[in-house]
């Protein structure tokens, strides 16, 4: 049987962990709520992700408070429903998490706003952010790129980075390491290779 789609909605002062977002979501399933901040931002978010997504979509109605909006949607929504949450949280300046499933890992998409705090962290074209990824975070997100997620950069604490991107027309990986005010670029037949030089960036 398909797993529904669950997703909540909060605010945070930092960045936090995959891990910290999966304690932090069962908490407010259980209603714990005395760690979490009122935030304008959650009934902006509240009002617009009812009008912006069809109702036939929702697997149950959404939970709702001045701290946090939890929802469940179906399992076969399609991509624009999930896009539309993102973005609102992104724009109400709000963490999205998406609960874990047998078959889907986590998924934590945390605001612009966060990504301003200079600390280790590792994003995806499609919106997925880790910060102080580890070795496992890094092979699971290059392991998801591909013509339609086609992008990945590695930021270290002290502001340099390592991007990668998929180039179409040569089937092939451009690499681009910014550390200071030296640019190198190089070309990756395969994502394992590449995977290898995000973790040896990571670790100098």
């Amino acid at each position: 049987m398909a797993e529904l789609i669950e997703v909540g909605v909060w605010f945070e002062g930092r960045p936090i962990t995959v891990e910290q977002g999966v304690d932090r979501f069962e908490a407010l399933r259980r209603g714990d709520t005395g760690w979490a901040t009122p935030d304008p931002g959650i009934e902006r978010f509240h009002r617009e992700v009812l009008a912006g997504i069809d109702a036939a979509w929702l697997a149950g109605p959404v939970v709702a408070a001045d701290t946090h909006v939890l929802l469940s949607l179906q399992p076969d929504t399609p991509e624009e429903p999930l896009h539309l949450v993102h973005k609102l949280a992104d724009e109400c300046e709000l963490l999205c998490f998406q609960r874990p499933g047998r078959h889907q890992p986590a998924a934590l998409w945390q605001p612009r706003r966060l990504l301003r705090v200079p600390v280790p962290r590792l994003s995806t074209e499609d919106g997925s952010l880790a910060h102080h990824p580890t070795g496992e975070d890094i092979r699971e997100f290059l392991g998801r790129l591909d013509a339609g997620n086609p992008s990945a950069v590695l930021w270290r604490g002290d502001g340099s980075s390592i991007r990668v991107s998929f180039v179409p027309e040569q089937r092939r990986w451009r690499l681009e390491t910014v550390v200071g005010d030296e640019r190198d670029e190089s070309v990756q037949d395969d994502l394992a290779g590449v995977a290898e030089q995000f973790e040896a960036f990571a670790q100098s």
